[in-house]
């Protein structure tokens, strides 16, 4: 897992404001999605209202289920739209590598590639 809350904090920090209440556990082949859609939020949330910004943060980013998700305190239309399909490329993207990877089954559900799906 990736551990680098604080870089996504200090990139993201309307997003982030504070440390996520249940956490922030990120599969490393998963970052540059990630990345991506908290570029979105970021700017989202900066043309919120001075009086709604203040209230809208990241609460939680984890793997469940073989997919990404995340969730938030507030939330626009705009911003469950790009969580949503973020979520959905997860499931295509491995979760170790970043390469092309397919939802696999066994034990743990987990997105992966064929290299990683075989260790």
């Amino acid at each position: 897992m990736n551990d680098n809350f604080e870089e996504f904090q200090k990139k993201y920090p309307l997003l982030f404001k504070e440390y996520p209440r249940s956490g922030f556990d990120l599969p490393s082949g998963w970052e540059a999605l990630v990345h991506t859609l908290c570029q979105i939020l970021e700017t989202q949330i900066h043309y919120l209202p001075e009086e709604v910004r203040a209230d809208v943060c990241c609460a939680q980013i984890k793997e469940k289920f073989g997919g990404l998700r995340v969730y938030m305190n507030q939330e626009t239309p705009e911003m469950s739209g790009a969580i949503r399909m973020a979520e959905n490329w997860s499931f295509h993207i491995c979760e170790t590598c970043g390469q092309s990877g397919v939802k696999r089954t066994g034990g743990w559900i987990r997105t992966l590639c064929d290299e990683h799906a075989k260790k």
